[in-house]
């Protein structure tokens, strides 16, 4: 009787530390070779203990292990929040507001935040990859009035990509929306990424200009 006890708990013990082990980028790829979801992922990372190597090159070996922004971005985000001492802890950085209610603190080079978000199917070899990072290349390219995050939560904008291809045929579906996610233009379809990125940052800066956020 006393043994089975003690390997009662030997066993529990164990469950519990599985259950507060510290995360790290292996166990993240391990999570997306598994098949879990992204929805999955995040909200582990988001629930569970972790530091991640987030590099350039870090970020380039993800990246080429399948994990999408989204997964990656919150691999940033967790290490910013973990940085976060006791001490320092509720207390905003100078020029914050102090509301939590009111967000992130306006960037101080009165550029409007954009988060890019995509999703892409079709039947040829390569159709499903993440076309964020493409929509990226294009906004620093095209339109340098505004500043890419990775952050949802503190964006301005954000601009939804919907691509499909389908043999030799392209349609890339454009949606832009405020903080508030009200959309700011009908859905846009057809033309290149490159293209809907250009009439995205005209609506972007256009729906920006009249703010008093600028007086």
């Amino acid at each position: 009787m006393q043994r089975k006890i003690i390997i009662f708990v030997l066993a529990t013990c164990s469950i519990f530390a599985v259950a507060q082990q510290s995360m790290n980028n292996d166990t993240v790829v391990k999570m997306h070779a598994a098949g879990l979801t992204d929805e999955m992922i995040v909200s582990t990372i988001a629930a569970q203990p972790g530091t991640y190597a987030t590099s350039v090159d870090d970020l380039i070996a993800l990246k080429k292990s399948g994990l999408t922004d989204r997964v990656i971005g919150a691999m940033i985000v967790k290490n910013g929040n973990s940085a976060v001492t006791p001490a320092t802890q509720g207390v905003p950085p100078a020029g914050a507001t102090s509301d939590p209610q009111q967000g992130p603190p306006p960037d101080p080079s009165g550029q409007p935040r954009v988060f890019l978000q995509s999703a892409s199917k079709g039947n040829n070899v390569g159709s499903a990859r993440d076309q964020s990072m493409e929509m990226s290349k294009d906004f620093e390219k095209d339109c340098p009035g505004t500043k890419i995050t990775i952050n949802q939560t503190a964006a301005d904008y954000t601009v939804v990509l919907n691509h499909i291809e389908q043999g030799f045929l392209r349609d890339n579906q454009f949606q832009i929306a405020n903080k508030n996610g009200d959309l700011i233009s009908k859905t846009k379809e057809g033309g290149s990424i490159e293209g809907g990125v250009k009439k995205a940052c005209a609506f972007i800066l256009q729906d920006w200009a009249p703010k008093p956020h600028q007086q």
